[in-house]
């Protein structure tokens, strides 16, 4: 747990908010993850199949953004950058340009579920326990 931990916090070093996810976490483990929260400040999340059924076990500490971080990030890793870019396009859009850049920024990113149907569909082709 230690070690998805600390990579939880070096992936998200740059980030407002860090969070480990994931479907099991052992009750034995609950001291040591509030110990490492309150140090660190990466939030934890125990994933459901039903997105409705997660729980934030933990919460993030709000952080600045480390842009010297972010620029190194862009340097190296090129669809982080045109990610970066179409972000801070959406930030800056005038509102008559909002809807397109918005458009263009959903269409950069991974695809993501509509609705509850989705999901259920997903879980079931993958054999994911739904928790119902």
């Amino acid at each position: 747990m230690k070690k998805a931990y600390f990579q939880a916090v070096s992936n998200s070093s740059w980030a407002n908010y860090g969070y480990l996810v994931a479907f099991e976490f052992s009750d034995s483990l609950s001291d040591e993850m509030e110990r490492l929260n309150q140090s660190f400040g990466i939030g934890i999340i125990e994933l459901n199949a039903n997105p409705y059924r997660s729980k934030i076990l933990f919460p993030a500490t709000y952080r600045d953004l480390d842009f010297k971080t972010i620029d190194k990030l862009c340097k190296i890793n090129n669809e982080f950058e045109q990610f970066i870019e179409q972000t801070d396009r959406l930030m800056t859009a005038q509102e008559r340009y909002y809807k397109s850049t918005e458009k263009e920024l959903d269409e950069f990113c991974d695809t993501y579920f509509d609705n509850d149907t989705e999901i259920e569909k997903y879980c079931k082709e993958k054999y994911i326990p739904n928790g119902k």
